[in-house]
């Protein structure tokens, strides 16, 4: 089945946040989205999360620019042969080239083009997606979607079937950040129960790890943050000790809390004072993933002989190390049954809101912003 065959025209006339300068609001616009390519398909975006990724991306890409990378809809219409079909409700995962050896190997995660077709403002045989007015290409495909949009184009393989009982805000929220946590815990850390593992930062990362870690079991699930409402909702989804670092050392709270410190940490504020806390929390042979470095585009002097002496192992995610076609499911079910409560962390927004749902977002006034599509007076 074409592009074509469905009624849809070659150069669909859409809505997009633009973002055109660093700073400025971005501004919805009516763009022109490509026709999909065998292989791809045109989703109608319903709902899509903002995660901090979307406030670092004019640090990442040029501008202008199309992002939002936590998209979930309805495909419209498949270009030639595709591995879904119209009508299906799907989640958008991240993008992969789904040709190198990490990806045949079923490790999308470890995709050796990885940076490219998250970063790179197009498909990877170059070729634009989105379109502005004045016919100039836009820096979109972020993370293979775009997804701050009316409509997105897609790669068949990144793409996640949702059921249709569930709302597209929970669908929204458990991409991304809430995977990252998740996998860190299951696939990463490999926390089994009884474990005690530390996770610092309670955002959606954090917290989607503090969720994963009480349903694996973990004997204790200690969780430090500056936020007391973040530290009371991290009581509330399963941590059994909480610390505000603002109140003193970190690690000397651990070391109180553990005698020897912890064997699994995961850290995710991306502060200084924080990592280097983390680190000294660590037990002996302990084991600390990061989500993100202090001044992930700046120098960081990070001092490896505190790790030496621990004979620690110090990794950094790659979106969790999670295939979306395992994970998003496991964690739908989980939600289902009440064991994964998602939904608490969520804060929905008209698409026309846009620019509120990002300041509170990057404000860290709200946990998960979620923007919900609806058609707007285009610019």
């Amino acid at each position: 089945m074409d592009y074509e065959a469905k009624g849809v025209t070659m150069g669909k006339s859409i809505e997009a946040a633009v973002l055109r300068q660093s700073g400025k609001p971005y501004v919805i616009e009516c763009v022109t989205l490509d026709a999909p390519q065998e292989h791809e398909a045109l989703v109608r975006i319903e709902a899509c999360g903002i995660c901090h990724m979307d406030i670092d991306g004019p640090s990442l890409c040029s501008l202008p620019a199309v992002f939002g990378h936590e998209g979930v809809g309805i495909v419209e219409a498949i270009g030639g042969k595709a591995n879904v079909n119209v009508g299906d409700r799907v989640i958008l995962g991240y993008g992969s080239c789904n040709r190198c050896p990490s990806c045949m190997q079923g490790h999308p995660f470890y995709c050796d083009k990885s940076w490219e077709v998250t970063f790179g403002g197009r498909r990877l045989d170059g070729s634009p997606t989105i379109w502005d007015s004045s016919d100039s290409p836009l820096h979109a495909a972020f993370f293979q979607q775009s997804s701050f949009a009316t409509h997105a184009i897609v790669p068949d393989h990144c793409l996640v079937a949702m059921p249709a009982d569930v709302p597209a805000e929970v669908g929204a929220s458990i991409t991304c950040g809430v995977m990252t946590g998740a996998g860190a815990i299951l696939n990463v850390l490999d926390v089994k129960a009884g474990d005690t593992v530390l996770i610092v930062g309670a955002g959606a990362v954090g917290l989607g790890a503090i969720m994963t870690a009480r349903k694996a079991g973990a004997g204790a699930i200690l969780v430090a943050d500056v936020r007391d409402g973040r530290l009371e909702m991290a009581r509330e989804l399963g941590a059994t000790a909480t610390f505000n670092p603002r109140m003193g050392a970190m690690h000397e709270w651990v070391m109180a809390q553990t005698s020897r410190g912890v064997g699994k940490l995961l850290e995710t504020s991306g502060n200084a004072a924080a990592f280097e806390s983390a680190i000294a929390s660590l037990r002996t042979g302990g084991h600390m993933a990061y989500a993100i470095l202090p001044s992930p585009m700046e120098e960081y002097a990070l001092k490896p002989m505190p790790l030496f002496e621990k004979a620690a192992r110090f990794e950094a995610l790659s979106f969790g190390n999670s295939v979306p076609h395992d994970l998003y499911p496991k964690m739908l079910e989980w939600w289902q049954a009440g064991e994964f409560p998602v939904d608490r962390l969520i804060s929905t927004f008209s698409f026309s809101d846009i620019n509120q749902a990002m300041e509170q977002t990057r404000t860290g006034d709200v946990i998960k912003a979620v923007l919900l599509m609806e058609a707007t007076d285009a610019q």
